[in-house]
C-alpha cells in the first residue's frame, strides 16, 4: 500500500472513530450513562415517561376501560409473563407482600393499587393469568393483573415506557424485571428494582397524599 493510500486509510478510520465517539456520547447523556435501563430511569425521575390509556383483558376474560384511569389512585406496576419461572415469580411474591401492606392499612380502600401487565399475548390468556393470580393470592380489589386487549395496545404501552422484552430462545424472554410507580394521568414517578419494593410503597403513599 502507498503512503498516500494508507494515509486516507487512517484519516477514514479516525474520522469513523469520532463519529463512534459522538454518537455514544449522545446515546449515554456524555457517557454519564452507559445502558438504556439508567437512562430509562432517569427520564422516569425527570417525569419524561408517560404510560398510555389501553384497556387490559383481565383473567374473567373483560376488557378494563382504558388504564391507568382512577384520579386520585397511584399504581405500582411490573410486567411480567405467566410462564416466566424466575423473576416473574419473585415479582408476583413481593406484590403478594404489597398487597397484605396495603389490605391491613387501608382494607378496600387503597389509594395504591398494584397492577401486573402480562406482555406475552399468545401465552398469557385468561386461565394463565387465572392461575398467576391464585399463585400468588391476588384479590381483585388491590390487584389487577391482565394483558393489553390488542397487539397495538401492548406495542404502545411497552414502547411508551422503554420497556424490552426479547425472546430467549428457550420460549421466554429476556425483559425489564422492575416496579414501576405510576399516577392516575400514566406518569411514571420512579422505577424500582425488585428489593426496593419497600422505597416503591413508600414513594407510592407520599405520592398518594398519604404518610408512609
Amino acid at each position: 500500500m502507498s503512503r498516500r493510500a494508507l494515509a486516507s486509510t487512517l484519516l477514514a478510520v479516525a474520522a469513523l472513530s469520532l463519529m463512534l465517539v459522538a454518537l455514544s456520547a449522545q446515546l449515554t447523556d456524555g457517557f454519564t450513562r452507559w445502558t438504556f435501563e439508567a437512562l430509562r430511569r432517569d427520564a422516569a425521575d425527570a417525569g419524561h415517561l408517560v404510560a398510555p390509556a389501553v384497556p387490559l383483558r383481565t383473567a374473567h376474560g373483560e376488557a378494563t376501560t382504558p388504564w391507568p384511569n382512577n384520579a386520585g389512585t397511584v399504581y405500582l406496576v411490573d410486567f411480567i409473563y405467566t410462564q416466566c419461572p424466575t423473576i416473574c415469580q419473585a415479582l408476583g411474591g413481593e406484590y403478594t407482600r404489597l398487597q397484605r401492606q396495603l389490605r391491613a392499612r387501608f382494607g378496600a380502600h387503597s389509594p395504591v393499587r398494584l397492577v401486573s401487565v402480562a406482555f406475552d399475548r399468545e401465552h398469557d390468556t385468561p386461565i394463565e393469568l387465572l392461575h398467576y393470580a391464585q399463585r400468588h393470592r391476588a384479590e381483585d380489589d388491590l390487584w389487577l393483573i391482565g394483558t393489553p386487549a390488542s397487539a397495538t395496545a401492548a406495542d404502545t404501552l411497552l414502547q411508551a415506557l422503554g420497556v424490552v422484552a426479547v425472546p430467549d430462545g428457550l420460549g421466554g424472554f429476556v425483559h425489564n424485571g422492575a416496579i414501576h410507580l405510576i399516577d392516575s394521568h400514566g406518569t411514571v414517578h420512579g422505577i424500582f428494582d425488585l428489593e426496593e419494593w419497600p422505597q416503591a410503597l413508600d414513594r407510592a403513599l407520599k405520592l398518594a397524599g398519604t404518610p408512609a
